[in-house]
């Protein structure tokens, strides 16, 4: 299949190629005039798309969550690519083949077992609070919840928002927590960092889920938020544990509750141990960090980035910068 993805298109281009449809409304201009708004992405990214004229006609045609192959030209407005479409042939994913339906799926780069494999050596090697190895090894046994942690997005979008997000942003975290556990070892309890680690986003698994190829949020996701299904399971999973000292239940929770920060941010209470702290510090670093990164590995050969909107600011790619 010939495909133009998302990274490679520029200002004033056609654009005759296939998109994955990640939302659809439809909305009414100043002139009273109907039209669709779409975002649209693949493997390489997310652009916007609209559909000024024949909405009557192309709009029944698709729906979010479809594969679209459109016709159209792109166009720069507010800093931002976006795409003036004017034909759309609905594309069914079955006469597809498996290496092109790859194109529109955004995926980990790394390998989904060999990521596990490597959180799982990371976990078994590093704690020694026999409480603690039974609580993680309960959600390590939960086959649901490892089969969900492997396949989600970190996030439905902004930070490792692709298939296996979840595994490669938990993987990533733990690897710098357990250096920093080290560094700062006379001041962080290794054992609860690496587990408020390891179950900070365990809400995620409650949060989002997959439909019609789209993460979306689940009732429970919009109603409670991920903050509270997380500390939720963590505390049935401890409850399951005979004897699980309440100190130690105690500083772990309030670990996964304040993670973001700030009340501002989601979080009922803000950082007050070392190991919270941490948690926060590594989880905003990590997710930031990915999000330049996507940047730099999607960008070609532009020195800055479209501006960003979750970062409040435009990228600059240092390494092309320097050799420019």
């Amino acid at each position: 299949m010939e495909k133009i993805l998302v990274s490679e298109i520029t200002e004033n281009q056609k654009v005759d190629s296939a998109f994955l449809v990640k939302s659809k409304s439809q909305a009414m201009g100043k002139t009273g005039k109907p039209y669709v708004y779409l975002k649209l992405s693949d493997k390489a990214g997310e652009i916007k798309g609209y559909i000024w004229d024949n909405v009557d006609k192309l709009a029944p045609i698709f729906e979010a969550g479809d594969i679209i192959k459109v016709k159209s030209k792109s166009s720069l407005f507010q800093n931002e690519l976006q795409l003036s479409i004017t034909e759309i042939e609905k594309i069914d994913l079955k006469n597809i083949a498996a290496e092109d339906a790859a194109l529109f799926f955004k995926s980990s780069k790394n390998d989904i077992e060999s990521m596990y494999s490597d959180l799982k050596t990371v976990l078994k090697e590093n704690l020694t609070d026999e409480y603690i190895i039974r609580l993680v090894n309960k959600f390590l046994e939960d086959e649901n919840y490892v089969k969900l942690l492997k396949t989600l997005p970190a996030a439905k979008s902004i930070h490792h928002a692709y298939i296996g997000g979840l595994l490669e942003h938990t993987l990533s975290m733990l690897k710098i927590g357990t250096f920093l556990a080290e560094h700062y070892k006379k001041y962080v309890i290794k054992d609860v960092l690496l587990a408020a680690i390891f179950l900070h986003d365990s809400g995620k698994i409650e949060e989002l889920k997959i439909k019609n190829n789209i993460t979306e949020y689940s009732d429970e996701g919009r109603l409670l938020g991920h903050i509270v299904l997380g500390s939720s399971a963590v505390d049935k999973k401890i409850s399951e544990i005979n004897g699980f000292p309440e100190n130690l239940k105690l500083i772990l929770i309030h670990s996964i509750i304040s993670h973001h920060g700030e009340m501002e941010y989601g979080s009922p209470k803000r950082p007050k141990t070392t190991e919270a702290f941490l948690l926060h510090y590594i989880d905003n670093m990590d997710s930031k960090v990915n999000q330049i990164a996507d940047f730099i590995e999607n960008g070609g050969n532009a020195l800055w980035s479209q501006y960003s909107k979750p970062l409040d600011r435009y990228l600059l790619n240092s390494m092309l910068f320097l050799k420019s």
